[in-house]
């Protein structure tokens, strides 16, 4: 739910969404903006009150983040030639004029087709979509895999842009995996595909699930540790 609020004679936009949550989260998130997380029994103009009450440090929080995005972006550049990570491989990206999103690797270049490759928003978003593709194919194809070996099928497998997970699993059996993984070296990417598939017999990370995880990939603290290490190389 969007909000509004006048805070200092200024309007502060932000994304209300309300759970069964106890308590109250502020987030600013890259270009998502404000979201307030609060219980439901908090009523509207409570929460508006609260808002306006933090609207200074949520004001800074955004603009730090916002800062931060920009200093990403000046640091991992999307013009021809530019390095591009590909399943843990250095790339080099090569831009073309055409009239629908395209990309294929081609030996160590990743070739683009887009509208307009001259806008970098663009060109970051034609990035995201043609990896994202990318992504859930070499996602299903390890999951046909691992599912005959862990014993255990998905619901819905869906491909997400989450900021902070790599994979996640729900209580229904259906699984969310981040659309970088493709730019991990396979071996990550197996990972995250094991432990999510783990999490349907162990719903949580008792030693049980990690010998699950570990029967499957007797490495995986190294992939664990790697994720963990190199997720800033891992942008667009």
């Amino acid at each position: 739910m969007k909000r509004t609020v006048l805070a200092g004679g200024a309007r502060l936009e932000y994304t209300l969404i309300q759970s069964s949550r106890r308590d109250v989260l502020l987030q600013a998130l890259p270009e998502a903006g404000i979201r307030v997380y609060a219980p439901k029994y908090m009523g509207l103009r409570e929460v508006d009150a609260l808002v306006r009450e933090k609207a200074g440090e949520l004001t800074r929080m955004r603009r730090d983040v916002e800062a931060k995005l920009e200093a990403d972006r000046r640091a991992h550049p999307v013009t021809d030639g530019s390095p591009i990570l590909i399943e843990g491989r250095r790339c080099a990206l090569r831009l073309h004029e055409g009239p629908r999103r395209t990309g294929k690797l081609v030996g160590d270049e990743y070739h683009l087709t887009l509208p307009d490759p001259g806008s970098d928003a663009g060109v970051r978003a034609a990035i995201k979509s043609t990896l994202s593709a990318m992504a859930l194919r070499r996602i299903r194809e390890r999951l046909d895999y691992y599912i005959p070996r862990i014993g255990r099928a998905p619901g819905r497998v869906a491909i997400r842009d989450q900021k902070s997970r790599w994979g996640s699993c729900s209580a229904k059996g259906n699984v969310n995996f981040n659309w970088k993984l493709i730019m991990a070296p396979p071996p990550a990417l197996d990972y995250v595909v094991i432990h999510e598939l783990c999490h349907l017999y162990e719903f949580n990370h008792s030693p049980r699930f990690w010998a699950l995880v570990e029967g499957q990939q007797p490495d995986y603290q190294l992939w664990k540790k790697w994720l963990k290490t190199h997720t800033e190389d891992l942008y667009i």
